[in-house]
């Protein structure tokens, strides 16, 4: 057996690093490592009470790590968001970029009422982040089962994929002409839908829950 789920992790991370925020993989992952922790400590504190008036006096372990993670974020987000304000201004780059951090960039600098506060920018660059390694890495383990479960599948999307590239590099016009593995890459969509709801009935009372699967 190979545990394939940690390197679909890794994959994202760099992709999601370099296309999105033109950063290194090192950079990224720090901030990747930083949500994971940070989402574990939520989800293990979910269904606890809390008393404010004593979180003030004494803070758990939890929720001190938990801030400490937040700060880190926040500065790691900023720092990258600073370095590619300073290329800019330093004549490095003749703009923000045309990536996701440049748009996000951009719009914070925009004149216009729309614009971005610099709080909404490091929202969105952490919402993407967390959010973005989740869906995909979700996706590619529910390709790569389904492959494995229809050989028949696996073998017509290899030979798809020779026919259209052969020996030479994936880009975007070729990939664009990949039919079988489109509709492979959008079969788990009608798996899982984003939202389900179940009715539960507990001692004559229905409790309604939303489970939200962040699949695509």
């Amino acid at each position: 057996e190979i545990e394939v789920f940690q390197e679909f992790r890794l994959l994202t991370s760099e992709v999601i690093s370099r296309t999105a925020f033109g950063i290194s993989y090192l950079e990224g992952e720090k901030i990747f490592a930083m949500l994971k922790e940070l989402s574990i400590i939520m989800s293990r504190n979910n269904f606890k009470t809390s008393i404010p008036l004593i979180n003030k006096l004494w803070k758990p372990a939890d929720m001190l790590r938990s801030e400490e993670l937040a700060k880190g974020i926040q500065d790691c987000v900023m720092k990258i968001v600073k370095e590619r304000e300073d290329k800019f201004k330093k004549g490095e780059a003749d703009s923000f970029g045309n990536d996701f951090l440049g748009l996000l960039v951009n719009s914070y600098h925009s004149k216009d009422n729309n614009s971005l506060s610099m709080e909404d920018l490091v929202d969105e660059c952490k919402t993407f982040y967390f959010a973005g390694q989740g869906t995909i890495n979700s996706l590619l383990a529910w390709i790569v089962l389904l492959l494995a479960t229809h050989g028949d599948w696996q073998e017509k999307a290899r030979r798809e994929v020779i026919d259209i590239f052969g020996n030479r590099n994936p880009d975007s016009e070729g990939i664009s002409k990949l039919k079988i593995v489109s509709i492979l890459s959008n079969i788990p969509i009608y798996f899982v839908s984003q939202s389900q709801v179940m009715f539960i009935a507990i001692a004559n009372l229905t409790n309604t829950m939303h489970l939200v699967h962040y699949i695509l």
